[in-house]
C-alpha cells in the first residue's frame, strides 16, 4: 500500500511540475528553470539563450516553485490520513 502511495505522490509531483511549468510557458514565454541552476550551466546548455535574467524574473521563477509546493502540502497531507504514505510521522 505505501509503494502504491509513493508512487502515487511520485506522479502528483511531476504532473503538479508539468501543469506549472505550462502555465508559467503560458504566462510568461519561459520555463522556470533558469534561475534553478549557476548561469554558467545555463549558457553552457544553451549558449545562444535570448533570456536575460534580471533579480525580478529570478524571483518570479523561484515563487512559481514554491507556490507549486504550497499547493501540492494538502493532496499529501490527504495521502498521509488515508495511509498510502507516512512522511508526515
Amino acid at each position: 500500500m505505501q509503494t502504491a502511495g509513493y508512487i502515487l505522490a511520485f506522479m502528483l509531483c511531476i504532473g503538479g511540475l508539468i501543469v506549472a511549468q505550462a502555465i508559467f510557458v503560458r504566462m510568461n514565454g519561459r520555463t522556470f528553470w533558469r534561475a534553478m541552476v549557476p548561469q554558467e550551466w545555463r549558457f553552457s546548455a544553451d549558449p545562444a539563450d535570448p533570456v536575460r535574467m534580471d533579480p525580478y524574473m529570478m524571483l518570479e521563477e523561484w515563487a512559481a516553485l514554491l507556490f507549486l509546493g504550497a499547493f501540492l502540502v494538502l493532496p499529501l497531507i490527504v495521502l498521509d490520513f488515508l495511509g498510502f504514505i507516512a512522511i508526515f510521522h
